[in-house]
């Protein structure tokens, strides 16, 4: 630059311009490094919250599976007692309906346990099996507990539903 550009100030307008050029490529330098330092702090916050979601979730499925685990053992634990409670009605299939199969399945259905099948018995019976209440044994009795079976449906209640019947009951008994 001449002396002219002195006089006239262009000498100074141009280290300006360029002072200012640089000051404002410095300051882009900077924004695009507090954008970029901003972006990774923010994925930063965002994998630490997926983490702590995923140690929640995995904590519950935890939680979860040590409940039912212990529900499982409990169960176990209920069936075993209740096994070996009932374990004097246990039953040979025999289709003999004694004293012994009334016995158990009066157990069963909350009856007095007489072993004597009675109108309360065949009331509790008959309600289980759906028939009309009565107290009374006879052929819609004897169909209704042969359908409740899945046995010959003949009103005929022989060996074959008593076998059944004391199939049944073992089940129920948890045999």
């Amino acid at each position: 630059m001449g002396i002219f550009d002195k006089i006239t100030g262009k000498e100074a307008k141009a280290k300006a311009e360029a002072a200012a050029e640089e000051a404002k490529a410095k300051a882009e330098k900077a924004a695009a490094e507090v954008k970029e330092a901003a972006a990774k702090a923010r994925e930063e916050a965002f994998n630490k919250k997926n983490e702590a979601v995923k140690a929640v979730q995995q904590e519950k499925v935890a939680v979860e599976k040590a409940a039912e685990e212990a529900k499982a053992a409990a169960d176990l634990k209920i069936a075993e007692a209740k096994k070996a409670a009932n374990e004097k009605f246990k039953l040979a299939v025999d289709g003999d309906f004694g004293p012994k199969s009334i016995k158990a399945v009066q157990h069963i259905l909350g009856c007095e346990e007489d072993g004597i099948c009675g109108t309360e018995t065949i009331k509790a019976i008959q309600k289980l099996v759906g028939a009309d209440a009565d107290g009374v044994w006879g052929t819609q009795t004897s169909k209704a507990l042969q359908k409740f079976l899945g046995v010959t449906v003949d009103g005929v209640a022989g060996p074959e539903t008593f076998k059944a019947f004391q199939k049944w009951a073992n089940k129920e008994l948890g045999f």
